[in-house]
């Protein structure tokens, strides 16, 4: 089975004559540029890390081989990716996005409400967007009060949902 690619960092623009290149990270973690050794297109093509630093928002990188402004017109907007081995880990308790999306919920007494579609992030909690078993959206706080559990190798979250819902 291929393993699946989790976008990293949009290439935004080239940066001085020297063949660097202004990323967007799309990571929460993203000090991960100066400990990584590559990043993937696509298409899967490895692009090589020479050096990657912070600057303000953006991450500053020069990928082997890539040595003029130039040489980046035809990327800009890309995204880079890494594979889902290459994750940096979590505490326990906190799970990737891509983790989350997918899962069944089910309430405390096993009855199946829906699929996690989406998650919101609202700044002080997430927020999982439920597709019910009737078509509709249900909105849920990642909360301890009614998130519950979250099993993701057994694809399921248990949830106690609130009586006005």
């Amino acid at each position: 089975m291929k393993e699946s690619l989790i976008a990293v960092a949009r290439i935004i623009t080239p940066h001085g004559v020297r063949g660097e290149v202004k990323l967007q990270p799309l990571t929460d973690f993203p000090q991960r540029f100066a400990e990584t050794e590559y990043l993937l297109l696509a298409d899967g093509t490895r692009m090589v890390l020479e050096s990657a630093r912070l600057q303000g928002d953006t991450v500053l990188a020069k990928f082997k081989g890539m040595d003029t402004p130039e040489v980046w017109i035809p990327f800009r907007r890309q995204e880079l990716f890494i594979t889902e081995s290459a994750l940096m880990s979590l505490p326990s308790g906190q799970y990737y996005i891509h983790h989350i999306v997918g899962l069944e919920v089910v309430d405390e007494d096993g009855v199946v409400q829906g699929t996690v579609c989406d998650v919101l992030q609202t700044g002080s909690n997430d927020v999982y967007v439920v597709r019910t078993t009737e078509g509709t959206e249900l909105l849920l706080p990642a909360i301890d009060t009614v998130v519950k559990k979250i099993d993701v190798p057994a694809g399921r979250m248990v949830v106690s949902l609130p009586e006005y819902w």
